[in-house]
């Protein structure tokens, strides 16, 4: 039942929640919302603003329309030496978990989603569809392997992504693969 409501989230979630944002509660920012190209200015501007942020709490995020700039983005955390969370409500998708992953310590709450999917390119004539069958094909598979071995996950977690799901669905990770790929710095007591 709760994968099925998680669908119905991710299927309403980009229209909701806009543009991503993060509120500031001491030095912990809880970010809401999609990535494009404008977040890695809005985001390092609000955390030049507020130094003392040490965590981002990742919350509803569904990925992102501009990869380039969110994988920047995800750079920019790590470099930052910022943690990510995801409390048990936290829901994150595609981009998003590229921002997760750039967390120096990565953890989550039992109930956290984290989901993942092969992608598409719109633009101003076509979509390009990356399905889990163009492996080997993907010019953008070495960028994004190397982005995962920089930090510190298995470069094959980007293959799984790809065969998990098409780019119009979301496979919500079990725990299992969780650990597979070590995507946590600390694990989470489930049972």
């Amino acid at each position: 039942m709760l994968i099925v409501a998680a669908v119905a989230i991710h299927g309403t979630m980009k229209p909701r929640l806009g543009k991503l944002k993060f509120t500031v509660r001491g030095d912990i920012a809880y970010g809401n919302g999609g990535t494009d190209g404008w977040s890695r200015h809005d985001v390092n501007k609000a955390l030049d603003e507020n130094p003392q942020v040490r965590t981002l709490v990742l919350k509803l995020m569904p990925g992102t329309q501009d990869s380039a700039t969110n994988l920047k983005l995800a750079r920019d955390i790590r470099a930052r030496g910022l943690s990510t969370h995801l409390q048990s409500n936290s829901i994150i998708a595609s981009g998003a978990v590229d921002l997760f992953l750039a967390g120096i310590e990565r953890t989550m709450d039992c109930g956290a989603l984290i989901g993942v999917h092969s992608w598409s390119i719109s633009g101003a004539r076509e979509t390009i569809r990356i399905s889990p069958t163009d492996m080997g094909a993907d010019q953008f598979q070495k960028h994004h392997e190397k982005f995962l071995s920089d930090m510190g996950i298995d470069p094959a977690f980007y293959a799984f992504t790809r065969a998990a799901a098409e780019p119009e669905h979301i496979h919500y990770m079990s725990m299992d693969e969780i650990r597979r790929f070590d995507l946590l710095t600390e694990y989470p007591d489930c049972n």
